[in-house]
């Protein structure tokens, strides 16, 4: 994200991606009904795959109801993914002083949506972030806290109060990229790493910290971050292999960080560091469905509902083919958004109606071996 306009535009996500999180309980956009379908609770629990399956569920924003929550958990779970990843803003919790926690709404928002995930068998990867102006002093939540001991003790409580209903904690959003981490500095974040490695295992022995996954396959950011101290303070690597060319297959040859075939470098990198024991997640990845024009840039570039399902299925078999490291993989994101923004909005597993897109069926096809 290099230029300008691509700064620009992912500026649009993350205001619409704010929204979601600071509109609490108020009034939420108007939302399409669910197929009466989602309303059955599903509680088979799926055979188990090589690869733990997992998609982003942006169950903390305003735009969504119960009913939503409810037909999303469900379709997941009826085809076969194991995991949601679920953005959990610091802010939520905790926003008006240190050791005052919103019991009267924040608390008990979350409760809900981790007690919906968990009942449906669903484990939960929880990415901590967004730091509350009392702990910065800043208006922009994207800031680090000026005691890192601040975001300590909360992921600790957290971990604590949700031991049962979550399972890791990733540590921050890509916090190499300006647009999520201001500013995007390896040495500062492997400070807030380090700090918040023991208080999560405090709050929860049995809990995984994930590093925050990077933009990309960074391996460059990467290694400074262990340069300044980072190994040893994670239990699993995360990174967000999104395709540079944003319509290039998964085995596209490895160009640098913009591609999923870089992954290799990653696990040479932890290798030489000590860490090849280690897991790598794909917390974020994914394909766009949307028309290109002759102006789109490459970074935006959708393809059709069938190459986007072809693309997964072919991930899922290079991934576990070439990279043993890689054990989860969480596709962005569960459902179509509407945020406005074409290439974001349109990477669901599903439409914004709920029904299924092809690439649904190759999560159940790779994980359940039904309906390939």
């Amino acid at each position: 994200m290099r230029t300008t306009a691509r700064l620009a535009a992912a500026a649009v996500l993350v205001s619409a991606i704010l929204a979601g999180f600071l509109s609490g309980s108020s009034a939420h956009a108007a939302t399409i009904a669910p197929p009466a379908s989602c309303a059955t609770q599903v509680n088979a629990t799926p055979q188990r795959a090589k690869l733990a399956v997992g998609a982003q569920f942006h169950g903390t924003w305003a735009e969504l109801s119960d009913a939503d929550r409810v037909c999303i958990l469900n379709t997941l779970a009826a085809n076969g993914a194991t995991w949601v990843r679920l953005d959990l803003g610091w802010t939520t919790i905790q926003p008006n002083a240190r050791g005052q926690y919103d019991m009267a709404w924040g608390v008990p928002f979350v409760d809900k949506i981790v007690n919906m995930a968990h009942s449906r068998g669903l484990n939960v990867l929880a990415t901590f972030w967004q730091t509350p102006k009392w702990a910065s002093g800043s208006t922009n939540n994207h800031v680090l806290p000026t005691n890192l001991s601040d975001y300590a003790n909360a992921i600790k409580w957290a971990a604590n109060r949700w031991k049962t209903q979550v399972q890791a904690w990733e540590v921050w959003n890509e916090p190499n990229a300006s647009e999520f981490l201001s500013p995007p500095s390896a040495a500062n974040y492997t400070g807030l790493l380090k700090a918040a490695y023991p208080a999560v295992h405090a709050g929860n022995p049995n809990a995984k910290v994930v590093f925050g996954g990077t933009m990309f396959v960074d391996t460059d950011w990467i290694s400074a971050a262990y340069a300044a101290g980072a190994q040893g303070s994670f239990d699993v690597m995360g990174v967000h292999p999104y395709m540079g060319y944003a319509n290039y297959g998964p085995e596209a040859i490895d160009r640098g960080r913009e591609r999923m075939t870089h992954t290799a470098v990653l696990v040479d990198l932890m290798k030489a560091k000590g860490d090849s024991a280690k897991p790598i997640w794909f917390t974020e990845f994914g394909w766009s469905t949307h028309a290109n024009t002759a102006t789109t840039p490459v970074w935006y570039l959708g393809v059709d509902e069938a190459t986007q399902a072809d693309y997964l299925k072919r991930t899922l078999g290079m991934v576990q083919n070439r990279y043993a490291q890689v054990t989860n993989v969480f596709w962005y994101t569960s459902r179509d958004l509407a945020t406005g923004s074409i290439h974001p909005d349109n990477r669901g597993l599903m439409r914004r109606d709920f029904s299924p897109k092809p690439a649904l069926g190759a999560v159940r096809c790779y994980t359940l071996g039904t309906g390939c």
